[in-house]
């Protein structure tokens, strides 16, 4: 027998699980209960399709999971220049782009800066 059978036998033994528990009146641990089988079900289910995944499949997903940290690493750093760039205008326009942004962590770390609170809860004026 082959691990992909077993983890095919386990699936099903919870899937039948699951529909046995339909029979019981809804409480709190019972959802629990569900929810936790819920989470078995779909480790099984990844288990299964990373055995059965294709070498280009792989790939294929690596080159996705780096493409989409890319894009969610730089809306992160636009949205925190834009943030940077509305202090400075309304705030500060003394300082640099550079000064504002260690300001910024020296803030977000609790230390004390020259640019208020105000600030930075809201850089709008």
């Amino acid at each position: 027998m082959t691990k992909i059978d077993k983890l095919q036998k386990e699936l099903n033994a919870i899937s039948s699980e699951i529909q046995d528990l339909e029979k019981f009146r809804e409480t709190n641990p019972l959802k629990r209960f569900k929810r936790q089988l819920q989470g078995e079900l779909s480790h099984i289910k990844e288990k299964i399709r990373q055995l059965t995944e294709t070498p280009s499949e792989k790939i294929e997903r690596a080159v996705e999971r780096v493409t989409l940290a890319n894009q969610n690493r730089s809306e992160k750093n636009k949205r925190i220049w834009r943030y940077v760039k509305a202090v400075q205008k309304n705030y500060r326009p003394d300082l640099s782009l550079k000064e504002i942004r260690s300001m910024l962590k020296k803030h977000r770390q609790g230390l004390e800066t020259d640019i208020p609170d105000v600030a930075w809860r809201n850089p709008s004026p």
